[in-house]
């Protein structure tokens, strides 16, 4: 019987049982040799016993209720003390593995929350630091225009001054949302099917006036290659490395992107003919808001971190170095996931 697992019902039956058989015997023997009333006596002393017997198990099955009930509560009010021993089988031992099983993530739901909330308020800290200085700019070149003797190319410089710290400020707060969203785990991250040339236009469509401009001429060797991942997100991902070459190779150089495809992953090479990366910055340059020695005055040390924690997200790895002829080399390896 189902009943018989519980050791409580066990233990409580066998006392019972070895109670009768003591009675039972004890009653043979009295009513051989003593009187009815002797005999009658003995009856209520038995069932008296049994009485005393179940009064005894139930309190101590109460008193192990009781102390697992009070366990249970502590937990649900921020005690870790996560092991409940009570019962070792029967229906209470798996109501002890329901209750340490719901114990449990509890404790890892409310870990989750404030692991969450101090990403928030960390990413919260994070976007006021970094709108400190572009709003600083807008301030005072917008008092530079309200001056009345303002020569007119000065009000244009201050005009496109404005336009240039907004856009920025505005791809700061893009970036910096997103962000936020990659750490909350927010993002639900789509399976497309593109090919790697697909990938690369999307990523360098608009470095390629800026390239021109400055000079840069952006070398492609990209075979056919089917790739299978978020294409928009990896291609933001890319972009900042391509941009991050081209903001660094002077005049006349080079940014060179060569795609390569193996059983296991998919390799992005992303090379410049700079100047390269300083020794020092090296073990730093996906930290967020990490500014390298040689950062450009606009630069607010974001782009890299938010490559490094998107590719991850996506399944994949992005490592930095230089290159032995000079320049730098980053590489995106995408892992396939049907390996």
């Amino acid at each position: 019987m189902r009943l018989l697992r519980n050791p409580e019902v066990r233990l409580t039956l066998l006392a019972l049982i070895a109670a009768a058989g003591l009675s039972l015997g004890a009653l043979a023997l009295l009513m051989k040799y003593c009187s009815d009333a002797v005999v009658l006596w003995a009856v209520g002393g038995a069932f008296a016993l049994s009485i005393v017997i179940f009064l005894v198990a139930s309190a101590l099955h109460a008193r192990k209720v009781r102390a697992f009930t009070l366990k249970a509560e502590r937990n649900l009010h921020g005690s870790r003390e996560l092991q409940f021993d009570e019962f070792k089988e029967g229906d209470f031992a798996v109501l002890q593995d329901v209750v340490q099983s719901m114990a449990m993530a509890h404790a890892l739901q409310e870990e989750q929350l404030t692991n969450e909330k101090g990403l928030l308020k960390q990413s919260l800290a994070d976007l006021t630091h970094q709108m400190k200085t572009p709003l600083q700019s807008l301030t005072l070149t917008a008092v530079q225009l309200l001056e009345e003797d303002v020569p007119p190319a000065s009000r244009k410089r201050a005009a496109r001054k404005i336009i240039d710290t907004t856009e920025r400020f505005s791809e700061l707060v893009k970036t910096l949302l997103k962000l936020s969203r990659l750490d909350a785990e927010a993002v639900t991250f789509r399976q497309d099917t593109f090919t790697a040339a697909e990938l690369i236009d999307l990523a360098c469509e608009d470095l390629e006036i800026p390239m021109e401009l400055r000079e840069i001429e952006l070398v492609r060797n990209i075979p056919d290659i089917t790739m299978r991942s978020d294409i928009q997100w990896l291609a933001q991902a890319v972009m900042n490395i391509v941009k991050n070459c081209m903001e660094h190779t002077p005049a006349g150089g080079s940014v060179m992107i060569d795609v390569t495809d193996s059983a296991v992953a998919t390799e992005i090479v992303i090379r410049d003919t700079g100047p390269g990366i300083s020794e020092d910055d090296l073990p730093h340059l996906f930290e967020r808001f990490y500014r390298g020695k040689d950062a450009g005055p606009n630069s607010v040390g974001i782009g890299l971190a938010f490559t490094n924690q998107v590719v991850r997200a996506l399944g994949g790895t992005v490592k930095a170095q230089n290159r032995p002829e000079g320049g730098a080399m980053f590489t995106v390896r995408m892992i396939k996931l049907n390996v």
